[in-house]
């Protein structure tokens, strides 16, 4: 019993930063999602919507992780 409730507490741990890893891949995942829309909505056969939009949502993403994880590391001093 005692090993599960270090597993327990590891995986209660952890669960901050799995969020704000899921974070970043929704915010990539969003800027994927709307480029394509927009490809799609102007009829376009390049691309460049769906690399704007991915580029994009990457930076949100990454600014949101690092916003995040500053959080969460002055929280734990």
């Amino acid at each position: 019993m005692d090993q599960a409730s270090a597993v327990a507490r590891a995986y209660r741990a952890a669960a901050p930063w799995l969020s704000a890893t899921w974070q970043f891949v929704g915010a990539a995942l969003v800027g994927v999602g709307l480029g394509y829309g927009v490809d799609r909505w102007l009829g376009s056969t390049k691309g460049y919507g769906l690399v704007v939009g991915g580029l994009v949502g990457s930076t949100l993403g990454c600014v949101a992780f690092i916003k995040t994880a500053l959080k969460l590391l002055e929280r734990k001093q």
